[in-house]
This record gives structure tokens, C-alpha cells and sequence, in this order.
């Protein structure tokens, strides 16, 4: 007993090793990456990002360690019972080496988001797989033959097994320590002040809403549905003859967007966005159309952004400027987010056409050598909430952080808006995406959530049923699974608060009806869409 107590000591010696020199690594390759993009990264701000990234990410990476080197011992002790034992150190080095590296492998391979930023690339990969070297080197030496024998008796093994404890708790209280706090929760909106009609059920994967000038309602389905629901409740589906090939792919790519043209009365034009493309090149396409009845006609891709190795991140909302051209969002690289601070290429960015699909002629990056004529804003993760504030024309957006750093801003043309090289959220294992929450030359969000209730949508109240609600800013929140009321003394916030959390469900889209009626979608594969109207006072 005493000798497996003391060959796990040894395993959890070898990973914690393992997991403070790969955080170690994938931090110079993060910080490296900021430094090519400009970012003062200077020595002291390099030390106190290693030793942050060592307190917060290193017990995760321990964890990660601890399972490769656990498999690569397995191995290792199979293996060497048919190699002679003058090959014990080089055997455990290697396994640990691959198990690593396949273990890295596997992460990235079932993780939607980049798992570990250190193994987007071949060489970080590489690099991040040879840091079990150490682990195997410290499994071979403290477990041969020549180190001391088990001690006698009972309180060897008591020794150990506290030497054990201690290994564990050590790097699980230090992640509970650094680990991002709970989110304040707003007071929730009265609830005798609204109530939920349930408009629709049984929707697959919802994704936006929009209004038909005869009160019907629009709603898209991530699978490649596009629905029309009466104001009784009853659902067609519109036939989409002629749409281009959709990318779906789950909840994170599919049939996303459907707006109206300004002028459809005239027209009968709409806006779809969809996935395009594989899941190893995929992007954000635009497609204009024109609703017949019960289908489409005289369908047109506009647009189709740049292609981004993996999936998730595809922006995909569009909004229409008071000069009728319209803005639409693309989310970043997604496995090279790097790209958003990249003005040759479209990702990460806001991007500005006309009607016909052509970049807006006095775009902020026309004329510009070696930088998308398209661009009207860069270096944005994910925007997922879009709109135009009916008093002022300013146009506001909400996007999605990594593990907080959700935001909300509002655009300026040409404007930077940081990402990844400014944002206060960390990464989903819990390091750091950058040192920086706010340097010059990069636009301040004007509203900011840390931890992450992950935006996927915007509106501005402007109606008449809510009198007391006009200008305040309507966020639906996946994983706060309610609707945020931003309220707003002109343009300036002052308040928020929760609408909706009572139904605990992930809301996917919110938008205003013509009458002042508020119509959510929630998400998931048996959605609902909801409309919210004042309650009624009694006695």
C-alpha cells in the first residue's frame, strides 16, 4: 500500500512540474502574440502575467498534466516489460512527450473554443507537448530502484498519503482562490409590471426575429428553417428554394439572421446570414431575397466573409444605418483571434455595405492600402446584439467576452475596439487573454460584465407600452438565462436589471414590436418565443 501511495506522490510530483512549466511556456506564446500586434508587453508586465497566469491556469494545467502523465505511466510500465531497463528514463520522457501531445490533441478536437491558446499552432502544440520531458524525467528518477524502500510500518504509509492530500488541496485552493467571483446579480424587474404570453413552442434552435408589416412574425432556425408564426400562433415554414448551402453545425453555426429591408413594403426585400462553408473553413455569408407568400425568390449572396479554420464566433447580426446602408458583424478567427486586429481581412469586424453588397463608399478603410475596403469597425470577438439608438443614430453593439469581458459599445467608424490585445476577460482554462483592459489608441467599452452573462442580442425600447422603459437598452443573456434591462438617463447608465428570470431559460434574441410589445426568443431545441406586454393592476 505504502508503495502505490508513494508512486501516485510521485505522478502528482511529475504533473505539478509539468502543469507550472507548460503554463510558463503558453504565456511567453500568448504574450508573443501580443507583442506582434503592438502591445507594451514589458518585462515587469511579463513577469506579473506569468505568475498570474501560474496561480490561476497552473492548477488547471496541473489537472491536465496529471491525466497525460497517468496514461503515460500505464504505458510506459507496459512497454518496459519487454525493453531492457537501460531504456526506463528515455521510455517515461517519450510517453509522457505523447501522452501530452495527445492529450492536447483530443481537447481541441471534442472543445468547440480553442481549449489551450499555447496549442493553436503547430509550434505552440509542439512546444507545450515537450514540457513532459520534465514530468517524465521526475516520474523515471523518483521511482527507481535506487531510491529508498518503502519505510516499515504503518506511519510511512501515513506520511505519504498526507503528502498526497497536500499535493491535491494545495493546487485545488489556490484555483478557488484566483478563480474569477460570482457575478452581482441586478434586482429583478417588478413582476407585476409585465406579463409573458407564450407566443410560439416547440422551436428548434431559434436564432432571430422580425416583423412583417401584416403583424406576423419571422423566426429562423439554426437547422435552415425560416418560419413565419401568426398572430395566432400557428407556424409555416417558408419555402427557401435557391438559399445557398448552409453550414450547420449544432448551436454554433446555422441559419442565424433575418431582418427586413427599410423599404420591404416597396420591395419585399430580406436579410438572411448563415454559416458557409466546412467545418475546417467556415464563415459568415450574407443573402438578400425576396418573400413571395409562403417563399423566396431572386435570392443574391451579398456577401461572404473571410473563411476562419474552426467553428463558433461567426458574429452574423446586421443592423440598418439611417443612410440605409447596412452594418453587419463577423466574429473573430476564433482559433487565430488574432485576426481581429488584422484590417486586410474581415474577421472581427463590422463591416458596411450597401444594398447591393458593395462596401459603403466613405467607409473608414476605403483608399487604404493592404486593408478590407468593407471594415467600418475591428477587433471584436463575437458581436451578437446590434442596433441603432432611435434618438441619437448611434449605432451599439454587444459581444461576447471569452470567460467574462462581455461588452457593450458604441461604434465610431474606424474604431478599435481591442480584442484580443485589450478586454477584461480571461480565457476559458482560466488564463490570461491579455494584461491589458484598457490602452491608448483602442475604444473603452461603455458597459462591461465580467463574469460573462453572454450577450446574443440588443434592443433599444422605444415604444408605447413602456413608457418608462423608452431609451433603456434590452439584453438577452444565454448564460445569465435572463433578459438584462440597461437603463439609461440619455445616454449615460445609470441602473440594471433582471427581466424574465423567473423562467430560467437561455434567451437567444430580443426584439421591439411595432405596437411596443417585446418579443424574446429562448434557446435551445424546444424553444419558445415570447412576447411581453404590461400587467394588468388589479384591485
Amino acid at each position: 500500500m505504502t508503495a502505490m501511495i508513494r508512486t501516485i506522490r510521485t505522478l502528482l510530483v511529475a504533473a505539478l512540474a509539468t502543469g507550472a512549466i507548460a503554463s510558463i511556456v503558453q504565456t511567453q506564446l500568448n504574450l508573443g502574440e501580443l507583442l506582434r500586434l503592438g502591445a507594451p508587453v514589458t518585462s515587469s508586465v511579463r513577469l506579473w502575467t506569468t505568475l498570474e497566469d501560474l496561480a490561476r491556469f497552473g492548477p488547471v494545467m496541473f489537472g491536465i498534466a496529471a491525466a497525460a502523465l497517468l496514461l503515460a505511466v500505464l504505458a510506459g510500465h507496459w512497454v518496459l516489460r519487454f525493453a531492457p531497463p537501460s531504456w526506463r528514463r528515455f521510455m517515461f520522457i517519450a510517453a509522457s512527450v505523447c501522452g501530452l501531445a495527445f492529450v492536447f490533441w483530443l481537447m481541441r478536437s471534442v472543445i468547440p473554443m480553442p481549449a489551450l491558446p499555447g496549442t493553436r499552432t503547430a509550434v505552440g502544440h509542439g512546444l507545450m507537448s515537450l514540457t513532459g520531458i520534465v514530468g517524465g524525467w521526475l516520474y523515471a528518477r523518483l521511482t527507481s530502484s535506487s531510491k529508498r524502500s518503502d519505510s516499515p510500518g504503518g506511519g510511512g504509509r501515513w506520511r505519504e498519503a498526507a503528502v498526497v492530500a497536500v499535493l491535491l488541496a494545495a493546487p485545488a485552493m489556490l484555483f478557488f482562490a484566483m478563480a474569477p467571483g460570482a457575478p452581482d446579480k441586478p434586482a429583478t424587474v417588478d413582476r407585476a409590471s409585465y406579463e409573458v404570453q407564450t407566443v410560439a413552442t416547440g422551436l428548434n434552435r431559434p436564432w432571430s426575429v422580425a416583423f412583417l408589416p401584416d403583424g406576423r412574425v419571422l423566426v429562423t432556425e439554426m437547422g435552415g428553417r425560416l418560419l413565419v408564426i401568426d398572430t395566432n400562433g400557428a407556424a409555416s415554414q417558408i419555402e427557401l428554394d435557391g438559399l445557398p448551402p448552409i453550414f450547420q453545425q449544432g448551436g454554433t453555426a446555422g441559419l442565424m439572421e433575418v431582418v427586413l429591408d427599410p423599404q420591404f413594403e416597396r420591395n419585399g426585400w430580406l436579410y438572411l446570414t448563415m454559416g458557409y462553408g466546412e467545418a475546417a473553413a467556415n464563415g459568415t455569408r450574407l443573402v438578400r431575397a425576396t418573400l413571395k407568400s409562403d417563399r423566396i425568390e431572386e435570392v443574391r449572396v451579398l456577401f461572404s466573409s473571410t473563411l476562419k479554420p474552426r467553428t463558433g464566433n461567426n458574429g452574423g447580426r446586421i443592423a440598418f444605418l439611417g443612410d440605409e446602408t447596412l452594418v453587419l458583424s463577423l466574429g473573430d478567427g476564433s482559433e487565430r483571434r488574432e485576426e481581429a486586429q488584422n484590417p486586410a481581412n474581415d474577421l472581427g469586424s463590422l463591416v458596411r455595405l450597401d444594398r447591393e453588397g458593395r462596401p459603403a463608399a466613405d467607409n473608414p478603410f476605403i483608399g487604404k492600402a493592404g486593408t478590407a475596403p468593407e471594415i467600418y469597425s475591428l477587433g471584436h470577438r463575437n458581436v451578437q446584439g446590434i442596433a441603432v439608438d432611435p434618438t441619437t443614430g448611434d449605432l451599439l453593439i454587444t459581444e461576447h467576452g471569452a470567460r467574462g469581458g462581455d461588452e457593450i459599445n458604441r461604434i465610431v467608424p474606424g474604431g478599435n475596439y481591442g480584442w484580443p490585445v485589450v478586454t477584461a476577460g480571461i480565457d476559458y482554462p482560466f488564463a490570461k487573454v491579455t494584461p491589458f483592459t484598457q490602452l491608448p489608441g483602442y475604444q473603452d467599452a461603455v458597459l462591461e460584465w465580467t463574469p460573462s452573462i453572454a450577450p446574443s442580442g440588443l434592443a433599444i425600447y422605444d415604444g408605447p407600452l413602456f413608457p418608462q422603459w423608452r431609451g433603456d437598452l434590452l439584453v438577452p443573456a444565454l448564460k445569465e438565462r435572463a433578459v438584462r434591462r440597461v437603463v439609461r438617463n440619455g445616454q449615460q447608465i445609470v441602473d440594471q436589471q433582471l427581466l424574465l428570470s423567473e423562467l430560467d431559460e437561455r434567451m437567444r434574441d430580443v426584439k421591439v414590436a411595432p405596437d411596443g410589445s417585446i418579443y424574446v426568443l429562448t434557446d435551445g431545441v424546444d424553444a419558445k418565443l415570447l412576447r411581453v406586454m404590461p400587467g394588468v393592476r388589479r384591485g
